[in-house]
């Protein structure tokens, strides 16, 4: 088994292809939700939403998501800081995924670090090259 370090870090590819598989034996009713800040439109993160966590950031106004690894509601930042201010949520046209535009209270989103220690701003930090291994942007 490979350490979550490891697949953040590593240049080797690990795509989880049985997420989807995981969090359906898990009998939680999630949708994913793209995650983009509404300033800049770069793409910040993937994440799951429930009705709840869906209730919840529309009353506070921030990205409240569902934690599949935890099996709990996840208020973006509460631990790291890197708070999202929800501007407001999209359906999509099959009403089975939702884009949350946002803005960041700080520079980071992902709760990983780079080598100087701080959040990354998004969890897209890596490429894929032809021949299948990973390079840091």
């Amino acid at each position: 088994m490979t350490d979550s370090h490891e697949i953040e870090e590593s240049t080797v590819l690990h795509l989880d292809f049985n997420k989807l598989n995981s969090i359906a034996a898990l009998g939680t009713k999630v949708l994913p939700a793209v995650v983009q800040d509404a300033d800049s439109l770069e793409v910040l993160l993937i994440a799951y939403v429930s009705e709840e966590s869906i209730r919840l950031s529309l009353a506070e106004k921030r990205a409240v998501f569902y934690s599949t690894s935890r099996n709990a509601i996840w208020r973006k930042g509460d631990t790291s800081g890197d708070v999202l201010d929800l501007a407001e949520i999209r359906v999509n046209c099959e009403q089975n995924s939702l884009l949350f535009l946002v803005r960041k209270r700080h520079s980071g989103s992902c709760h990983t670090k780079d080598g100087q220690g701080n959040h990354r701003s998004n969890c897209y930090y890596r490429r894929i090259s032809g021949s299948g291994t990973l390079s840091k942007i």
